[in-house]
């Protein structure tokens, strides 16, 4: 008789394991399929757009580099050739050009720091409501300054 308790009690250990391992296996699985869906997914779509908006800027401007997105009010794109600054739309149709002679971004920082009192943390090309700017990072704040005047066209906290 203590033999059967003792078989009775392997069995349920037994059992009560390979349910444990089931649960694991199922629960590791839904983790896997909800990172792909959720996290891993959007990631691999916002990729695939801007790799095809690269495509179609590249073959409207064929020595074009450093293209990046930028997400102020609305998508615009920004990028540079060794005599231009240009920035596209979200269709990638050309929106304005500069002279790559015209960037300064000591200015902007100068300006910046001196009529803002922001300290420039980081300082990036964007495209404001209307026009190129200086994106400006710094002390916790946001500061876009107009590309040709350095007034400012936007600020708020981070």
């Amino acid at each position: 008789m203590a033999q059967k308790s003792t078989g009775n009690k392997v069995k349920s250990w037994i059992r009560s394991l390979n349910l444990t391992l089931v649960l694991t296996i199922v629960l590791v699985a839904s983790v896997l399929v909800f990172w792909a869906l959720f996290i891993s997914g959007p990631n691999r779509v916002q990729e695939a757009k801007l790799r095809q908006a690269e495509a179609m800027i590249k073959e409207k401007v064929e020595s074009i580099e450093g293209i990046q997105e930028n997400n102020f009010r609305y998508t615009t794109y920004q990028g540079y050739t060794d005599s231009k600054l240009y920035w596209f739309d979200s269709n990638c149709d050309v929106i304005v050009t500069k002279d790559i002679g015209r960037l300064d971004y000591e200015t902007a920082k100068r300006v910046s720091e001196e009529t803002y009192g922001i300290a420039c943390e980081s300082i990036e090309l964007a495209y404001g409501y209307n026009n190129p700017v200086y994106e400006i990072h710094g002390a916790n704040k946001y500061l876009l300054l107009d590309f040709d005047t350095f007034e400012r066209i936007y600020e708020r906290d981070e």
